[in-house]
């Protein structure tokens, strides 16, 4: 282990270099305010690829000239129109690129990291309102997100098509999936990524932001009282019903019916509910093998839970430890859910309640930030009661800053009730500072832990530390001909102790990553951390390594790691080669294959291989195909005590089917277990009302 010394030592320097990087070498002009009217169409523009229709001649028209993801003006053109009547948002946008254009997803609803792609951006409600995204590939496969809910899902249009010398794309979105408070001035965006150059373009620009999707920086867009406010009022229920053959190992062949259920409130937030909640076709195969010495995070799948997520856990922390806060995979599939979600002027709010059998786990957060965004006060409070045991957990965080480069916060927290023994003991408290610019930053924090806290929904790492940490970074940029895009180098650096004055949680990693313009990839990693479970589980673990990718930031990556040092108890390798080809336009092969070879000090070895094979089919925009097969074999490396041997075979299929009101899962098995689950599920779920997530 690194000296204390050496190692702050070493972070002095560190630290005022990047404190003098963060200070703008003059002081920068006030903004341009980049403004647009709401032209509305006399007549619905053509929804087909092309800007032929005479009334986009008439469209609001912008450029997006500036190049984000450098700081630099931007090296091809980009065009985007709008129109507006009183049902729908008319987008076009007209692209000129010089690479070849990247369009791999066929089906919507979902991401597209790898491909090229325009987005549009709208606030409603202004700066605090809620965000609404539309987003589209070269091809037309459309996807779109909101702050509202994580499963927005409404049905919207996009038509591209390619040309000699890029693409076009149009577009109709409904006014009535958008929930604003009837201002006649919105806040809009629009930008484009350029996938081979790692590029983005965007319209509204500022020397400060970091994204392209922040409010504070948007443009305006005037007049939009022709669009009937933005409000939207329908309730929406959906019905889902399954079969389920399956053998008696897995629970025996079944059907059952459920609901859930969004009733608006006010024109920004609304109920949510849910009844007899099924998510036997959602899992995502989340197995791994790689080493930590922490319990494995897992990302949440279910409904219920993933809609209201963007409502909790909005805390600013430096070198997160126990976080989330609100951890719902911990939290049992209930039998009955009910929620209130939404936002109110400078007030966002959430509320659930999960009733399982002899359980009961309630969230609530309040968070109010301030019209100049300068100020932020948050409130979250999470409750579990199960057979003997109330536990009751609440955070308060106060934030300061100027928005461009300079924030300070404090976190005071506190577990109670039937696990805490010792009041103080069940403390959580933070405090934070953050200076940053787009390509560097600051940002360092004090932890103080107690040794009795640990919330049952709370991701719970590591307690009793109480000590600083501070992470740095610098973005180094060259010329758009370089071979070598971007060199980011960071520093990570933290020391706690716990109560008793022994060391408990100390780590020193360096990390450098370099990009190429030929979609090569390079990360190099180096780093020694220290940490204290009790007597006879401390230890060090050391792992060093580098990381090699082909085709990054493609659909197709292969990507070569190695990783080598101390693990605990012993000393560890661990190599992984994962790679995706494409077997058709719309098809593709995944290959992953992950080695863990610790050399224990007793003598002792343990080897483990994790081997994973799936084939994904986008038969179409609304359809989908994933067969998947996975094996987990050998000892897995441990931090301390003894391993766990495993021999274990998954296979499963799933098949997808969205209709305009209604959704199709066929499904075998469960990806996320272990071993292969013999069951066989029909689901089917129709909606009533609004649309999925609106």
């Amino acid at each position: 282990m690194v000296p204390l010394k050496s190692v702050w030592e070493r972070a002095l320097p560190i630290f005022i270099g990047i404190v003098i990087l963060s200070i703008p070498a003059q002081a920068q002009a006030p903004g341009q305010t980049f403004t647009i009217p709401s032209v509305t169409a006399a007549a619905p523009p053509k929804i087909d690829g092309t800007l032929d229709d005479p009334a986009w001649k008439t469209a609001a028209h912008v450029l997006l000239q500036w190049d984000i993801s450098f700081q630099r003006p931007a090296t091809e053109a980009t065009d985007a129109y709008l129109l507006v009547d009183k049902k729908y948002l008319y987008v076009a946008f007209v692209a000129k690129q010089k690479e070849p254009v990247i369009a791999t997803q066929h089906t919507n609803d979902q991401p597209m990291p790898n491909d090229d792609a325009v987005r549009v951006y709208f606030w409603p409600g202004g700066d605090s309102g809620i965000e609404y995204g539309f987003v589209s590939n070269p091809i037309g496969t459309r996807y779109q997100f909101s702050a509202e809910n994580t499963s927005f899902s409404p049905a919207w249009d996009s038509v591209a098509k390619t040309t000699p010398d890029g693409y076009v794309v149009t577009e109709r979105i409904p006014l009535n999936v958008m929930r604003g408070d009837g201002r006649s001035t919105w806040r809009v965006q629009f930008d484009r990524r350029v996938r081979a150059a790692n590029q983005t373009f965007e319209w509204a620009h500022d020397p400060a932001q970091g994204g392209t999707d922040a409010s504070v920086y948007a443009g305006y867009l005037h007049g939009m009282t022709v669009a009937g406010q933005g409000t939207r009022t329908k309730p929406r229920i959906g019905i889902y019903g399954l079969g389920q053959y399956a053998s008696a190992a897995s629970g025996g062949s079944t059907s059952r019916i459920g609901a859930d259920l969004s009733v608006p409130l006010t024109q920004t937030s609304s109920f949510v509910a849910t009844f007899h909640p099924d998510y036997s076709n959602v899992e995502l195969d989340q197995q791994s093998i790689s080493p930590t010495a922490f319990p494995r995070r897992f990302n949440e799948v279910r409904p219920f839970f993933t809609q209201g997520q963007n409502y909790y856990n909005g805390f600013n922390c430096n070198d997160c430890i126990d976080y989330p806060l609100l951890y719902t995979p911990a939290i049992p599939t209930p039998r009955d859910g009910f929620a209130i979600e939404g936002k109110q002027g400078q007030l966002t709010f959430g509320a659930l309640d999960a009733v399982g059998i002899s359980r009961n786990d309630a969230a609530q957060s309040l968070s109010w930030q301030s019209p100049n965004k300068k100020y932020q006060a948050l409130y979250q409070r999470v409750a579990v009661d199960v057979p003997g045991i109330h536990d009751i957990t609440e955070w308060y965080q106060g934030v300061a800053g100027n928005v461009h480069n300079f924030n300070a916060y404090a976190t005071l927290g506190a577990e109670r009730g039937s696990l805490i023994a010792d009041a103080p003991q069940g403390r959580y408290r933070e405090y934070g500072i953050n200076l940053y610019t787009p390509k560097s930053g600051l940002f360092a924090a004090y932890h103080d832990v107690g040794s009795q806290y640990g919330p049952l929904d709370a991701f719970n790492q590591i307690n009793d530390v109480h000590g600083p940490s501070v992470y740095v970074f610098k973005e180094f940029d060259n010329k758009p001909s370089s071979f070598i895009q971007s060199i980011i180098v960071s520093q990570d650096l933290g020391r706690m102790r716990n109560s008793m004055g022994a060391l408990n949680d100390a780590y020193d990693s360096f990390y450098v990553t370099v990009a190429t313009r030929n979609q090569l990839f390079l990360g190099w990693s180096s780093g020694d951390t220290w940490l204290n479970f009790g007597p006879g589980a401390a230890g060090e673990a050391s792992q060093n390594g580098i990381q090699l990718t082909y085709g990054f930031n493609t659909s197709t990556p292969t990507t070569f790691t190695y990783n080598v040092g101390r693990f605990g108890a012993g000393f560890l390798r661990s190599p992984s080669l994962a790679t995706t080809v494409r077997l058709t336009r719309r098809g593709s092969l995944t290959l992953q294959a992950f080695k863990t070879d610790q050399a224990l000090d007793n003598g002792a070895r343990n080897i483990q291989w994790l081997e994973r094979a799936s084939v994904g089919y986008q038969a179409g925009p609304g359809e989908s195909f994933a067969i998947g097969w996975r094996r987990i074999i050998g000892a897995g490396p441990t931090f301390f005590g003894p391993s766990q041997f495993l021999n274990a075979t998954n296979v499963s299929f799933a098949f997808y089917k969205r209709m305009p009101m209604a959704e199709i899962y066929f499904a075998y098995g469960d990806p996320n277990l272990l071993n292969t689950q013999h069951d066989v599920i029909l689901k089917i779920i129709q909606y009533f009302g609004a649309e999925k997530g609106t």
